[in-house]
């Protein structure tokens, strides 16, 4: 008895080295997150901003930028990085901590239904990086 196995390669992604090319710039900046720059009335949202020289008008058309947060070694577990957004439910007030960035500037905001202040509290001894890639 025969079998027959046809395979079709006429519709396979292909890779195209020559359109497909590596061809990035990163930078890595480290900051340490420290305290709020805004608070508002209500506490509910709070943000710090950080002037960037090297986020140019070029990064914020063609590049990104992905920022994180230190998680510190403690007895349990090594010093790690969490990639930004994140939602900080651990504290008395479940708060969001997200980024935005444009040319020369990264700013992060701290977001709650009810307070930010045990959130700031919290990450302002936390380290931030950011690689900048255009």
């Amino acid at each position: 008895m025969l079998s027959s196995c046809a395979v079709s390669i006429g519709n396979a992604k292909k890779y195209l080295p020559e359109v497909n090319k590596f061809i990035s710039e990163k930078k890595v900046l480290v900051f340490d997150f420290g305290d709020l720059d805004y608070i508002s009335e209500n506490n509910k949202y709070g943000r710090v901003v950080y002037e960037i020289p090297e986020i140019t008008q070029n990064i914020v058309q063609t590049g990104t930028v992905v920022g994180y947060v230190q998680r510190p070694a403690n007895e349990n577990n090594p010093e790690r990085w969490s990639q930004l957004p994140q939602f900080s439910a651990g504290q008395e007030d479940p708060t969001y901590v997200y980024f935005s960035f444009g040319e020369g500037i990264i700013r992060i905001s701290l977001q709650s239904a009810t307070s930010i202040v045990s959130a700031a509290e919290y990450f302002k001894d936390k380290k931030l990086k950011f690689i900048i890639s255009n």
